[in-house]
């Protein structure tokens, strides 16, 4: 009987285990970002971008709500018209998730239970993508199961730009 108790314990726990969504970041530029931690985000409107929008601003970035905010006109010398977007920034932030929003699923202090969430950060200058954070599960502030997904994407971002002893080197 302890033994099949075990079993079922151990059968348990690989099944769950199976389940959790691992935490993936990833840097794709070996030089550090030595510029003003100034980032525009790209997301759905959804309410778990204020508790990311509030991890950065801790960290000292300002954030800005659009990638770009104007259009730009361009004539060339064959009197074609180029119409553009404007960016704001240099660094643009794209979120994509998808996390219960139902009284169901969500969670008593206030987090939320991801399905998934992606995050690319993209110098607009080169178009290259030189972070990217993936991870699924349970937000800050779903006791007991709470997770740090948005510190976690905070830090991936943060990690990007240079700090002071990088510059010195």
């Amino acid at each position: 009987m302890k033994k099949l108790t075990l079993l079922l314990i151990f059968l348990t726990l690989t099944i769950i285990s199976g389940c959790v969504k691992s935490k993936s970041i990833n840097y794709y530029s070996n030089q550090k970002i030595q510029a003003p931690k100034i980032i525009a985000l790209e997301n759905p409107r959804t309410p778990w971008v204020a508790p990311i929008i509030h991890e950065l601003r801790k960290r000292g970035f300002k954030v800005l709500r659009w990638g770009s905010q104007h259009q730009a006109v361009q004539r060339t010398k064959m009197d074609k018209v180029n119409i553009y977007n404007e960016a704001s920034t240099r660094y643009i932030l794209y979120i994509d998730g998808d996390a219960y929003l139902d009284q169901m699923n969500r969670c008593f202090g206030g987090g939320f239970k991801f399905i998934y969430i992606n995050a690319d950060l993209v110098d607009v200058e080169t178009n290259e993508t030189i972070a990217n954070f993936s991870d699924g599960g349970y937000s800050e502030n779903c006791p007991p199961l709470s997770g740090t997904i948005f510190n976690d994407l905070a830090d991936t971002v943060a990690g990007a730009w240079a700090t002071a002893t990088d510059i010195k080197k």
